[in-house]
């Protein structure tokens, strides 16, 4: 496959491992081995128990969109693709994570590129959609929470993406005037930098200019996958409710698995304030900042807002790194699974290279 970027590669790298020297800034190494003879193993290996009921909903999901267009394709063949996208997501540096790697699979299957990559956007995106609604609602539970600004700055962003998304369902053309509007800004700022004749400032101009480029062009791809979706799911009503029930099923376990993942060192915080508190450390956690399933930044994260309870940091680590173990685990079988395709299945996997590196081209900036 095309090699990722090594600035990008190389920086990632960077922030990861300086997430975890201030982690440990926070805890101590002896702290967070004292963690381990806390550990309770009935809710250790509930903990495990919990991953395959959460990717089999999510599998779920994903299946009854497939179905949509009449191609039954077997829940245990999704099931191996899902783990298959997890390997390609957490144990690979690749700038294409496991949704395109999905999206190749079953569109082999279902001999349909175009509608896989839409049933993958429409799986992925439901999940975002009711997340932003979550940062926005669920500190209700615990209204104090909304004084802190690591809460009300979450909410306000995820307000603004709310509206964007209303904003680019609804209009016909959305991003024509933004997009004519920073042409021209662009323009200028690009004809004063080669009057200046000054090499620095021309090229950090034509990389700003090619980061407007690469966001219009993927905001364009978000526009018409949404549409697309729009026009599936009124089409077919029982499909949006059956998406939503998946769904809030979906986040209902994530809440539990943290709630368990904590009981599984002898932490036992309040159900209520998870649940007002998780949605807006899964919508930051997944800010794309260092490698392999944001490692070090997603269990900093964790650390950080689980401080506002209070829960001590060493318990907050110990919780997040065992969620990542987990992560680590569904990686781990993907690879297995992508050993039986490679095996069997040479030609597809050329096939998968040549596809993982167009879109590689098409969201590199």
């Amino acid at each position: 496959m095309k090699k990722i970027n090594i600035v990008t590669y190389v920086t990632k790298a960077v922030f990861s491992i300086a997430f975890f020297i201030v982690l440990f800034s926070f805890v101590q190494g002896h702290e967070l081995l004292d963690m381990l003879d806390r550990i309770e193993w009935f809710y250790f290996v509930l903990s495990f128990l919990l991953i395959p009921v959460m990717l089999s909903i999510s599998c779920l999901k994903w299946k009854i969109l497939l179905d949509v267009k009449g191609e039954h394709v077997p829940f245990l063949t999704l099931l191996r693709i899902y783990l298959i996208g997890y390997f390609f997501s957490n144990l690979l540096p690749s700038t294409v994570g496991g949704d395109v790697v999905r999206s190749f699979y079953a569109g082999k299957l279902i001999d349909n590129q175009a509608y896989s990559a839409v049933s993958v956007f429409i799986e992925r995106f439901s999940g975002i959609l009711f997340l932003i609604l979550l940062v926005i609602f669920a500190p209700l539970l615990r209204p104090q929470l909304y004084s802190s600004p690591y809460i009300y700055v979450p909410v306000v962003v995820a307000i603004v993406l709310l509206g964007i998304i209303s904003w680019v369902w609804t209009v016909k053309d959305p991003l024509s005037l933004p997009d004519k509007m920073m042409t021209i800004m662009f323009t200028a700022i690009k004809n004063g930098a080669d009057r200046s004749g000054i090499s620095p400032v021309k090229t950090a101009v034509s990389f700003l200019i090619r980061c407007n480029d690469g966001l219009f062009r993927r905001l364009k791809k978000f526009h018409e996958e949404l549409i697309q979706a729009v026009k599936i799911i009124q089409n077919n009503p029982a499909l949006l409710f059956k998406i939503v029930v998946l769904t809030i099923f979906f986040y209902i376990f994530t809440w539990v698995n943290v709630y368990v993942s904590f009981r599984a060192f002898g932490v036992n915080p309040d159900f209520l304030t998870l649940c007002a508190l998780i949605p807006t450390i899964m919508f930051v956690a997944h800010l794309p900042v260092t490698l392999l399933g944001n490692l070090g930044f997603f269990e900093s994260v964790f650390v950080l807002y689980f401080m506002l309870i209070p829960i001590l940091p060493a318990e907050s680590l110990a919780m997040g790194l065992l969620l990542r173990v987990k992560m680590l685990f569904l990686g781990i079988l993907g690879y297995l699974v992508y050993l039986s395709y490679k095996y069997y299945r040479n030609l597809e996997l050329e096939q998968l290279e040549q596809f993982v590196e167009k879109k590689q081209q098409e969201t590199s900036v």
